[in-house]
């Protein structure tokens, strides 16, 4: 049996050494590594692709109005740039209104929620097909924001029910390659269907195509999806105890299904959230506009429509390999930081080629570059909002203030590319360049107040093993004196 394996519970604080002990292994529960490892194969194995499902639906029904506009949707209805413009942020005025929805995970059965998020969203999209109105489709991305604000902006809450801070990078860099994976797929779907002759107009095909799906995963969650890290179902009983126990050892005793008042208020005062907030906010800037312009720019670039919805594809599949590989390499280097900040860089060298840059070969490839700098940045900046919050409500709440702050980010991105300033969009382009190396400046003035932080803990109250969790790390979060922030 592993007899190193320490229980989150009971730490004690050993008097003439002068700091915390790690966990003691508990005498009740124990486990092989080799145990542990396939308990770990098979919650990745199921839970993974599962949310990655349905975040991939979600993604591809917030970005496809910008396939379906490019598709014939504008000119049917005959919507200028600016109604497109409010059709984008008003889906991301109901996103930003609705992420207080986050909460609703630490108190409510999560595979229903999941379920009727994902119908209501699903259900919106298709129904956006039928819509013969702007007011019509306003309703409908409005809607559409709401339900996805339900789930969406949890799914680092939840990841971290299960899994320990230096799992995190991989686990939600594996997830956030499904919104790249979105794009690529809703771009092919549109450029299959731009491509065809059907009866109905393609840009209804697109909606139609890209909401069924969800209304068959929703089903699959409401079955599947754990309510817990001791309650998942296609696990056995032996290894929901481990994959239960070790939670507790990385997380803490946080595991009720009700909200720490005090720890929530705590996320309100905390530094922390407003920079993370603020580099959000940046990244989101560029990455909130891409689904919806990039086929955009694209045509403009000379290409033609079905070109651009065929080729818009391929930036965010090389994007999905970044996303994977960098995510692996931060959380075996346990920092984010440095990561955020090279990758922000790379993305804002990219908008800088384009606004300067008029050879279509060239700009193309800047699009290459965006896309592998952004998706690896913006899934660590998630991470690292989980990593260094101690407690799930303050976890809870520092994502809905980071989310709320950070989503204001594609309402400046959705009209940073009009019409009017095409072919080149220098304009916007110079912007998301400004955001993103502000956002890499930021990461690594982040990077240095927790690392300062740190070595204080240390000088006051000795070194601290930051892979297990104190036994009141629950009631003190991370103002614990053995709690060791992420760089």
């Amino acid at each position: 049996m592993q007899k190193d394996t320490p229980q989150a519970g009971d730490v004690d604080y050993i008097e003439n050494a002068g700091q915390f002990a790690k966990p003691a292994a508990p005498p009740e529960v124990t486990w092989t590594k080799e145990e542990e490892k396939k308990a770990l194969w098979k919650l990745d194995r199921f839970l993974i692709p599962l949310l990655g499902g349905l975040y991939l639906c979600s993604y591809m029904d917030r970005g496809n109005i910008g396939n379906a506009y490019t598709a014939g949707m504008g000119q049917a209805w005959g919507i200028t740039s600016s109604q497109y413009s409010m059709v984008v942020t008003v889906y991301y005025i109901a996103y930003i209104c609705f992420h207080w929805l986050i909460l609703a995970w630490k108190v409510v059965s999560l595979p229903l929620w999941a379920a009727c998020m994902a119908l209501g969203w699903g259900s919106l999209d298709m129904i956006q097909a039928s819509t013969s109105s702007y007011a019509g489709l306003l309703v409908c991305r409005v809607l559409v924001g709401a339900f996805e604000a339900g789930f969406v902006p949890a799914i680092a809450l939840y990841l971290s029910f299960f899994y320990h801070r230096r799992e995190m990078g991989l686990r939600y860099g594996l997830f956030m390659t499904c919104s790249p994976l979105a794009n690529a797929l809703a771009s092919a779907i549109a450029y299959g269907v731009v491509n065809g002759h059907e009866k109905l107009a393609h840009w209804q095909i697109i909606f139609l195509i890209e909401g069924a799906p969800t209304l068959v995963l929703a089903v699959v969650a409401y079955f599947y999806l754990p309510n817990g890290p001791f309650e998942c179902p296609f696990l056995n009983e032996r290894d929901n105890s481990i994959i239960g126990q070790r939670a507790v050892i990385g997380r803490g005793r946080d595991q009720e299904k009700k909200i720490d008042i005090k720890q929530a208020f705590a996320a309100f005062s905390d530094y922390k959230n407003y920079l993370q907030s603020a580099i959000i906010f940046c990244l989101n800037t560029a990455f909130g506009s891409l689904p919806a312009y990039l086929p955009t720019i694209l045509a403009n670039m000379g290409f033609s429509k079905i070109q651009a919805e065929g080729l818009s594809a391929i930036p965010y599949l090389v994007s999905c390999v970044f996303c994977i590989v960098i995510s692996f390499v931060s959380d075996y280097f346990q920092t984010r930081g440095i990561f955020i900040a090279c990758f922000s860089a790379l993305g804002g060298a990219g908008y800088v080629i384009l606004a300067l840059v008029a050879d279509n070969a060239v700009r193309f490839f800047a699009t290459f570059m965006i896309c592998a700098g952004v998706f690896p940045a913006v899934s660590l900046t998630f991470t690292w909002v989980t990593d260094n919050q101690g407690s799930s409500s303050k976890r809870g709440v520092g994502l809905a203030i980071f989310g709320m702050v950070g989503q204001c980010g594609p309402l400046l991105g959705a009209r940073l590319f009009p019409s009017s300033d095409g072919p080149m969009f220098s304009k916007g382009m110079w912007i998301c360049a400004g955001v993103l190396f502000g956002a890499g400046v930021l990461s690594l003035i982040l990077r240095t107040l927790v690392s300062r932080e740190n070595s204080r803990r240390d000088r006051e109250y000795g070194p601290s093993d930051p892979e297990y969790a104190p036994a009141d790390l629950a009631d003190q979060g991370d103002e614990h004196p053995m709690y060791r922030f992420v760089l």
